[in-house]
């Protein structure tokens, strides 16, 4: 009850101080970043040269980096102090967007939390080509008839992260497909045909749907692409998700030409997948050009002015939109070719919007 009388009060505020917002949700990303870190450190790791606890607890309370930032995607120990200020943090990132919805509320209304809100929005407009239920408000005869005739990817509807995902190959045992509807309607899920990838993406790792996450930036109906990577899954995993475990490198936004090794969260760094040995640095992603203009049309159509769109050229060399994030990890864009973007990222911001932008 408390939480419910106080959380309006605190939205007035935040719209009229919206910097306020960005270091409220900071100090909640930044507690969670050292809770991170001492469950790492209490472990008693090995670290590489340069690197320290102290050093680390420094440069996450100055520059808000989580600890596979400063280990592994930025490699914080081994820069000035001078080079980590051009970086953007994933927690900085949230920041941000989080202030941009304060700042412009009729402007940045973000998008919604769950996906079949999109998804029904973007089917309508022609951008997803594919048959997709949420599940509670769809009768078990349309979510049999659906499973019965192509496999399928079950998913949290308000999920992230990969969490959750699960292929559902054709059923129909009418026991089986009653069993699964019921779980499916408690757990509010969301029940997609599968989309196969073109040969040129599946190649790298066939076993997972291998997606471009894009970056736009859009306000009052201006768009314009900032950048973009390429996502693979890697041994078993059915996902690409960076962040659950996936190789992600980055693309040169001009060209459609992958110009980085690719790497994980971890810090694994690798030119060849290390499952097909397929070379993914100076990979061309094909129909860029469709790619390009299928984001910013799609970005258009929104008033979340930061976006990150994970799309697939299909088999059919269609783009179809898979997801839509309102809060993209721009640690993924900078970390493959450790190129802070930060300074960019508030530029882009301040010639679009027509205001300077600062964090």
């Amino acid at each position: 009850m408390r939480n419910q009388v106080l959380r309006p009060i605190a939205m007035t505020v935040f719209r009229v101080f919206p910097d306020l917002a960005a270091s409220f949700r900071l100090r909640k990303e930044m507690a969670s970043n050292c809770r991170e870190a001492d469950r790492f450190f209490d472990k008693r790791p090995t670290l590489p040269e340069g690197a320290s606890r102290e050093d680390c607890e420094q440069a996450m309370q100055k520059h808000s980096v989580d600890i596979s930032e400063y280990l592994y995607q930025y490699e914080f120990y081994k820069l000035t102090e001078q080079q980590r200020d051009e970086f953007l943090s994933r927690s900085a990132m949230r920041a941000l967007a989080y202030k941009l919805r304060m700042k412009f509320p009729n402007d940045s209304l973000g998008l919604p939390r769950f996906k079949e809100q999109y998804l029904g929005r973007y089917t309508e407009l022609g951008f997803i080509h594919r048959r997709w239920l949420y599940v509670p408000e769809s009768s078990y005869e349309q979510f049999a008839e659906l499973l019965s005739s192509v496999d399928c990817i079950m998913k949290p509807a308000d999920g992230s992260l990969g969490i959750g995902v699960q292929k559902i190959t054709r059923l129909d045992d009418p026991q089986l497909l009653k069993a699964l509807y019921e779980k499916c309607v408690r757990g509010k899920m969301l029940l997609e045909e599968c989309v196969r990838g073109c040969d040129e993406l599946q190649a790298f790792h066939p076993e997972s749907l291998n997606t471009i996450r894009f970056v736009t930036m859009a306000f009052r109906g201006r768009a314009m692409a900032f950048g973009a990577f390429f996502r693979v899954g890697v041994g078993d995993m059915i996902v690409d998700n960076a962040h659950a475990g996936g190789l992600f490198a980055h693309i040169d936004i001009n060209t459609g030409v992958i110009d980085s090794e690719a790497i994980s969260t971890n810090g694994l760094r690798v030119e060849k997948h290390p499952d097909t040995g397929l070379q993914i640095k100076g990979a061309r992603i094909p129909h860029w050009d469709e790619v390009v203009e299928y984001c910013v049309n799609a970005a258009r159509q929104t008033k979340n002015i930061i976006t990150g769109w994970d799309v697939v050229v299909n088999d059919k060399g269609q783009v179809e939109m898979i997801e839509a994030n309102n809060r993209p990890d721009f640690d993924l864009m900078q970390s493959p070719l450790q190129v802070g973007l930060k300074r960019q990222v508030l530029d882009s911001l301040s010639e679009l919007i027509g205001q300077e932008i600062k964090l």
